[in-house]
């Protein structure tokens, strides 16, 4: 059987949703699997409250360090650390993994995952779901020219990958994404994401979109097994989107007797209203928008 690893990368501030991550994996795969998370900087104290939060919820979690190389604080300009941090994980995967989950820290597991890991890729090195842009194929065909892509491809959303590591590592694929990085950040507007679509360009699966749902497609996907809450306003907030306020109590639980307790905002009941509120004048006002995000996505 493969060796299989599911990992997520954290600097402090987004910790306590990393580790919510990796346990909502846990609860929803059979197989046997290692649990990584790339610690971007963290201290002592920080790596000690990850060890506390996998010990109360009875999962291994294995924080593998990262400094922030000199290269990524000089050259990078407007990206931060965290986000420029999974371009350099392939430096610290442990050499026994091949089949590898790449999750952002604002994704959770809902359903089994374990189709993931005994999926063919058909040969390639990676699988990954269309980001919700490509529902717009005038704004896709833009992003793609401008950094690079071939015309009329495809374009991922990276919050979710499903990577061959052994491929990956045997073409040097992360090497030549941190080379792209170097050569057209400035071109960039969704910083890795466009690195790593210019990288795998016209060479990765098209998944089903219930294995990353992005909020904005959650009307769309019948049984979403990977929930990716993007944009601004996240399940730990008190502005918590309203299609995601059942979400947030298993947050607030999953983090109860921790050192994070404090990490999830609960709405008043004001904010709940408005949330309600806004939620309807969003679907009222943008119409036209779900109605294409509907015929691309639900077709999928």
């Amino acid at each position: 059987m493969q060796q299989s690893a599911v990992i997520v990368c954290s600097d402090v501030n987004m910790l306590p949703a990393a580790c919510c991550t990796l346990l909502s994996v846990k609860r929803n795969l059979a197989r046997a699997c290692e649990f990584l998370l790339l610690g971007i900087d963290l201290k002592p104290n920080e790596v000690a409250e990850v060890e506390s939060f996998a010990r109360l919820h009875g999962i291994t979690i294995k924080v593998l360090p990262y400094a922030t190389p000199d290269t990524a604080r000089q050259a990078r300009g407007r990206w931060s650390a965290a986000t420029l941090a999974r371009l350099y994980m392939d430096l610290q995967i442990p050499e026994n993994i091949e089949r590898l989950l790449y999750l952002d820290a604002d994704v959770l597991a809902v359903a089994s995952v374990d189709e993931l890991f005994t999926r063919d890729l058909q040969g390639k090195a990676l699988g990954a779901v269309d980001d919700y842009v490509m529902a717009f194929p005038e704004k896709a065909g833009a992003r793609q020219r401008k950094i690079g892509m071939s015309e009329g491809g495809r374009y991922f959303n990276a919050g979710v990958l499903l990577f061959d590591w052994s491929v990956c590592r045997a073409k040097g694929l992360f090497a030549r994404t941190r080379e792209i990085f170097e050569e057209r950040s400035h071109l960039f507007e969704n910083n890795d994401q466009d690195a790593l679509n210019v990288t795998f360009d016209g060479d990765w699966l098209v998944l089903d979109p219930r294995w990353n749902t992005q909020t904005g497609l959650l009307p769309f996907v019948t049984r979403p097994a990977i929930l990716h809450f993007t944009g601004r306003k996240k399940p730990w907030q008190a502005t918590v989107p309203w299609v995601h306020r059942r979400v947030a109590a298993r947050y607030a639980e999953d983090l109860r007797n921790t050192p994070w307790a404090c990490f999830c905002k609960q709405p008043s009941a004001a904010g709940r209203v408005a949330g309600f509120f806004s939620h309807v004048g969003k679907q009222i006002g943008g119409l036209t928008r779900l109605a294409r995000m509907r015929a691309y996505f639900s077709n999928s």
